[in-house]
């Protein structure tokens, strides 16, 4: 990356940075309260102020502004002014003094903590001992940098990554600093290139010296060296230090102050040039003018910061490796109750998978140097069923089931429909008998009371090996695209890249045992799809037949209820001819139910039947019609329902005409979860106060499914027609 694309590329984000973060200071509370938040390191409290003021989207600049602030006043508290007139130290004897810091834990212990409180008498006793002078204000940023960074990871990410521990962190990069000091010639070549602020030619000395495995600390401490060194040449006056209310009034106002900046995107440029620069003169007139002036420090350290951020993105590039993480729009590890034993529903709304699914993740050209080949698995899991031995409050903390032969042991999910539809994840935390201790409300879902007889079900364990997903259960996939460029004026052209390809595609081609190739070459752009999976070829989804089922009673028994499959990526370097290769991702659960019933008669008395098989039962009637689908209705409408699958959603029944809708409450409790049935009765309103007219009534059903992509669709409706013909007496 070169300089001037480096400069370009951090003021988008400087620019984008400083909006986000006006945006929250236009807030006061807000403001403060997220930055009371980050200084106490309460990653739940930042994300639930972010999340209320609709922040989060831009949680992670907003969350290095305020790490770069802190931290940069902070540092000045503990250590204060910088001398310009002193020789600064240079790169390797920061390394070495983060080295020697690192061989001490007590005495690192006693710094961090002073950092982390702000304790400047604590910090300068404990840096004194260390005769480490010099390397105040470069201790403590690289400190505080350490401190802060995972509270933002947690944050941006929602995921439960663990706080590490600041000091055992800054022992293990003190190792790592150990072994880069002992290549002296590799060290000479990173200090130039350092100095030199050329991302390139640090690349090449970091791999010639073979410290690749080392770059991101090298990276890392070239950086806070080199802002702290900067800032010192660009800024001579001595920053306010303030505590309390101030401190947080200050903060608001550097963020407005710095939102105005961001919006003159030619002095953005020509302030982040300065700073690249060292270009004190070129600073000072653009701070002097914007009235930043007071704010020098942390201009500079916010810029220099960003600035430093892609530097090292430029000198140690991600490395991608191909890695199965999701199911079409579902992370299942965060999206998905996949960790066995467990339900396998998405979280939140207990949808099961059926279709076609699209998996998905990182996906690249390479695995280890070589070309990449993937293919993937799927393993049955036994699902443990029962029932509720007794109906159960939204309150309970105890369920009493009518056996738990088949279930694993505690601790594991488990789900239970509740008594007026939905469904509800519990976590079994222990197992007396049929008496089982459970945590409510888990995965996203809400508490529900339930009838006795409600289903419980779990995906409990493996119930065999590991099978190959053979060619013909893919779909057609477009992994990618290829650019052709083409002769100047003309834009280039693209050509997909997919799973059988079609005759204008580039082919994804299969081997011989059914490992798919990666296609190779510049120009060729992957988009993390790998196969869409026709979960339909699973074993084994057969007809459930209903026969002899009319609306108003149940659905045949045993309810068919969703399967339960592990899925998994296996990655191999391509020509290795490996039979196994590597574990490239698994999801270990995942609920999926594609069956279809068959036989469902639909108010045979009234242009009804059977329509062919059908996703889910659902059938509407009206008792007065049966033994004459054309006869009118006069004084009684009695409507019946039977509305059943293993991932029933909403149900509902309304009548159409004149001044309607008419809604009908349906009964409670659900006899047993996903088989919901019997008479529909008038919500508010009666038969004897309708006019005389033709009327229709509808049966609504929903269905808790997706393919990852999209859910089931719009709902399954029946309906049935008739006249009303109100007779006197």
């Amino acid at each position: 990356m070169s300089n001037f694309n480096l400069q370009q590329n951090a003021v988008a984000d400087l620019a984008a940075q400083a909006e986000a973060v006006g945006s929250l200071a236009k807030d006061t509370g807000g403001f403060a309260a997220a930055v009371a938040a980050f200084e106490s390191q309460d990653p739940d409290a930042l994300r639930w102020v972010l999340q209320r003021l609709e922040l989060l989207p831009h949680c992670e600049p907003i969350c290095e502004w305020i790490r770069v602030k802190l931290c940069v006043l902070r540092c000045w508290r503990l250590c204060g002014p910088l001398n310009p007139n002193t020789e600064f130290p240079g790169l390797p004897q920061f390394a070495q003094a983060i080295v020697q810091l690192g061989s001490n834990e007590q005495l690192l212990r006693r710094i961090v903590d002073a950092v982390s409180c702000g304790d400047a008498e604590i910090y300068q006793s404990a840096i004194a001992e260390a005769k480490l002078q010099p390397f105040c204000h470069l201790i403590c940023r690289y400190v505080c940098y350490v401190l802060y960074r995972r509270v933002c990871e947690v944050v941006c990410s929602g995921r439960p990554v663990p706080l590490t521990d600041a000091a055992l962190d800054i022992r293990a990069d003190a190792e790592e600093l150990r072994g880069v000091l002992a290549n002296n010639r590799s060290l000479a070549d990173i200090v130039k290139a350092a100095e030199a602020f050329d991302c390139e030619i640090l690349r090449s000395a970091i791999s010639r010296g073979q410290l690749v495995a080392h770059c991101e600390i090298i990276c890392r401490l070239i950086c806070v060296w080199r802002c702290v060194r900067v800032c010192r040449t660009l800024c001579q006056r001595i920053p306010p230090i303030l505590v309390g209310r101030e401190a947080i009034e200050e903060a608001g106002e550097f963020a407005l102050a710095a939102r105005k900046l961001s919006s003159d995107a030619r002095a953005l440029s020509d302030l982040v040039g300065a700073v690249m620069r060292e270009d004190s003169a070129a600073y000072g007139a653009i701070v002097e003018r914007f009235g930043l002036s007071v704010y020098c420090w942390q201009v500079c350290a916010w810029i220099c910061s960003e600035v430093c951020h892609l530097f090292c993105i430029c000198v140690c590039p991600p490395t991608l490796v191909p890695l199965f993480t999701a199911i079409g729009g579902y992370d299942y590890d965060a999206d998905i109750d996949s960790v066995l034993p467990a339900t396998g529903l998405t979280n939140s709304d207990t949808r099961a998978f059926f279709s076609t699914m699209r998996l998905n993740g990182v996906l690249t050209q390479t695995y280890d140097g070589a070309p990449l080949e993937y293919m993937f698995e799927y393993q049955p899991i036994a699902v443990a069923t029962t029932t509720l031995a007794a109906a159960i409050t939204a309150a309970a903390v105890s369920i009493t089931v009518t056996s738990g032969a088949s279930f694993p042991a505690p601790p594991f999910d488990a789900v239970i429909g509740g008594a007026n539809g939905g469904y509800e994840i519990v976590r079994v935390t222990a197992v007396a008998a049929t008496t089982w201790t459970v945590l409510r409300g888990q995965h996203g879902t809400a508490a529900l009371a339930a009838a006795m007889g409600a289903s419980v079900t779990t995906g409990a364990s493996a119930s065999g090996g590991w099978t190959q997903i053979p060619k013909e259960w893919i779909d057609h996939t477009v992994i990618g695209i290829q650019e052709i460029p083409q002769p100047f004026p003309h834009p280039p052209l693209h050509k997909n890249i997919a799973v059988h390809a079609g005759a204008s595609e580039l082919d994804a081609p299969f081997t011989a045992d059914g490992w798919i190739q990666t296609p190779q070459g510049p120009l060729i752009f992957l988009n993390g799809n790998m196969i869409n999976l026709i979960s339909t070829k699973l074993p084994s989804f057969p007809l459930a037949d209903e026969t002899g089922v009319s609306a108003g009673n149940p659905a045949n028994h045993p309810l068919p209820t969703a399967h339960c499959f592990g899925l998994r990526m296996r990655v191999r370097k391509g020509g290795s001819g490996s039979a196994t290769g590597d574990e490239g991702g698994t999801c270990q659960v995942v609920a999926i139910n594609n069956t279809l019933y068959h036989n469902v008669n639909h108010h045979p008395e009234w242009d009804g039947g059977v329509l062919g098989d059908e996703y889910a039962v659902y059938m509407v009637d009206i008792q007065e019609l049966q033994a004459n689908g054309c006869g009118g209705i006069s004084n009684s409408l009695t409507v019946l329902f039977t509305a059943s699958h293993a991932n029933l959603g909403a149900v509902s029944v309304q009548m159409i005409g004149p001044g309607g809708p008419y809604p009908f409450t349906l009964p409670t409790p659900v006899p047993e979860t996903g088989d919901w049935y019997g008479v529909a009765t008038p919500q508010g309103w009666s038969l004897a106060n309708l006019p005389d007219c033709a009327y229709i009534v509808q049966l609504s059903v929903d269905l808790l499914l997706t393919t990852g992509d999209q859910s089931f669709g719009p709902p399954r409706i029946d309906q049935i027609a008739f006249c009303l013909r109100k007779r006197a007496g």
